[in-house]
């Protein structure tokens, strides 16, 4: 039976040859072993390649069976052979991973505009003249990936530390360089080109080219200052009490649960029979504010207003944004300035002084009700602006990002733009106005012999929030990498310039500038 088999075989390799000539034996369908690697004597490596199916090592245009063919003009419909490509790299790529088993897509040398991600065991060829029978063109035309601005064209995402391995030739990889009209729109984003996590990846006359990335954002703006304080209470009216008062006013800031950062109008100064007190100090702060009481004796002992209350003290600048940032699997995060602090609570205004009331002629008519009019009360101070938004980090210009990578580099360049700029620190918020102080209280129609009490003082205005401070500078980076160190054998590496720092209130506010090297470790 065993003679049978191989004559059996025998006579149709024979008939094959005269039907089609040496060409068929390499037919090359998809279920040809020797194209899938799955013969016994491969032992099954089918992240290996025949040179059949490697275009730069054959004269003609590889066969059908060695993979998935796309083209720009195909449609994802198709099968992905020659004559009916697919029209994706991503249906490409997922054809071949699937039940299919080839594990090779095959891309004319013109230009693909999608992000992709790769898994471990796929191998793309670029640079075929699809045009032309599919044949190798690629020391000449390279295949462009190019994808959206902000998205990273070739992400390569491997299988857990496995030893299949991506290979990619003949592919010039270009991240979107952010223009100076979009500068705005898409403040702080970063252009990278390639992104390779925990995965095996050899590289061969491919480029990895990043474009300018973005200027960081400038801290935001406030729109409105703080807002303004509680005017002072009107002082009470001569004969309306045995004693009269006006209390004073209290600004939280917001905080009720916290006394620090409150201002206090100063109350009015009492009308008694005898005289009028003075008005008290708005707080907080030491100036004595308040207006003098009525003595009643003569003009010039009459009471007066309070006055204004001290502003608020400035807030203080925040510090420049330091350090490298970050590299995820998300590409690269800067870091940006910090926040200036809030500006200090104002003093309230003084309260104004209390007149003498007492009773007889052109006075009050009964003892019980002698007082004279209350001063007004001081107005609230005013609440300390927010401290200014930190400006946010430029964008890096990164080639490739190696994510504990393994990496090898024939003929390959790696090419950046520039880094965007940190944002400036934002400027802090206007501390909130002053209330105004309460008018006296006054003397009955007809009492003339008794004085309107005195005008409490207008609160101080809140101190201004300090401005924040500047972002990192962007950086341009041939590799950044976490992990082992990557090889620069085999790479050619070319450089822009880094960003600088945002601008801060000092030299301690501005953002560190961004680096500026061909391998950088995070």
């Amino acid at each position: 039976m065993r003679r049978w088999g191989w004559a059996w075989a025998l006579g149709a390799l024979v008939l094959a040859i005269e039907a089609s000539g040496c060409d068929a034996l390499w037919s090359n369908s998809a279920d040809d072993c020797e194209l899938t690697l799955t013969c016994e004597h491969h032992g099954g490596r089918w992240n290996e390649t025949p040179l059949m199916c490697i275009p730069s090592e054959n004269a003609s245009a590889v066969d059908d069976g060695c993979g998935v063919f796309v083209s720009p003009s195909g449609a994802d419909r198709n099968p992905g052979t020659k004559g009916l490509p697919v029209k994706t790299l991503r249906e490409g790529l997922a054809l071949a991973g699937g039940v299919s088993g080839k594990r090779r897509v095959y891309l004319c040398a013109g230009t693909f505009e999608e992000a992709v991600e790769v898994t471990e065991g796929l191998t793309i060829y670029g640079g075929l003249d699809c045009a032309s029978g599919w044949g190798w063109v690629g020391e000449q035309r390279k295949t462009v990936l190019t994808a959206g601005i902000g998205d990273i064209p070739l992400v390569v995402r491997g299988g857990g530390g496995g030893e299949a391995k991506v290979r990619v030739e003949d592919v010039h990889v270009k991240a979107r360089g952010i223009g100076r009209d979009e500068q705005v729109v898409f403040a702080g984003v970063s252009s990278i080109a390639a992104l390779a996590e925990e995965a095996s990846v050899e590289l061969a006359r491919c480029e990895l080219e990043a474009g300018d990335a973005a200027a960081g954002e400038a801290g935001a703006a406030y729109s409105v200052s703080a807002p303004r304080s509680l005017d002072g209470k009107r002082g009470g009216p001569a004969c309306s009490g045995e004693i009269v008062v006006t209390g004073g006013v209290k600004n939280d800031c917001g905080t009720p649960d916290d006394p620090s950062d409150d201002s206090r109008g100063g109350s009015g100064g009492q009308g008694e029979a005898d005289s009028g007190g003075p008005g008290a100090k708005g707080s907080p702060g030491d100036m004595v504010n308040g207006g003098m009481g009525d003595e009643g004796s003569t003009e010039s002992t009459m009471c007066t207003a309070g006055t204004a209350g001290d502003g608020g003290t400035e807030g203080g600048p925040g510090t420049g944004a330091t350090g490298l940032g970050e590299i995820s699997a998300r590409g690269f995060t800067g870091a940006a300035g910090s926040d200036g602090t809030k500006g200090g609570t104002a003093q309230g205004g003084g309260g104004g002084g209390g007149s003498k009331g007492g009773v007889g002629e052109g006075k009050c008519m009964d003892e019980a009700s002698a007082g004279g009019a209350s001063g007004g009360s001081g107005g609230a101070g005013g609440c300390g602006g927010a401290g200014g938004r930190g400006g946010s980090a430029g964008g890096s210009s990164i080639a490739l990002i190696s994510l504990n990578a393994t990496l090898s580099f024939e003929q390959v360049t790696l090419k950046t733009g520039r880094g965007g700029a940190g944002g400036k620190g934002g400027a802090g918020q206007e501390g909130g106005d002053g209330g105004a102080g309460g008018p006296g209280g006054e003397a009955p129609v007809g009492a003339v012999s008794l004085h309107d009490g005195c005008a409490g003082g207008p609160g101080g205005k809140g101190g201004a929030g300090g401005r924040g401070g500047g972002g990192l500078g962007g950086h341009a980076i041939g590799i950044a990498y976490k992990g082992a160190a990557p090889p620069v054998q085999g790479g050619t590496i070319a450089l822009g310039e880094a960003g600088p720092g945002g601008a801060g209130a000092d030299a301690q506010g501005e953002g560190a500038a961004g680096v500026k090297a061909e391998v950088q470790a995070f």
